[in-house]
């Protein structure tokens, strides 16, 4: 069960980091341009 779990949390969280890159990137972008 935990492994089936894991399997299935992995991407969401991947995801997320990868998402939070892109974000902390936007915001910081637009702060040198604003």
């Amino acid at each position: 069960a935990m492994a089936s779990l894991v399997l299935s949390a992995a991407p969401v969280v991947i995801f997320y980091l990868m998402m939070q890159k892109y974000i902390v990137k936007g915001i910081s972008a637009g702060a040198v341009k604003g």
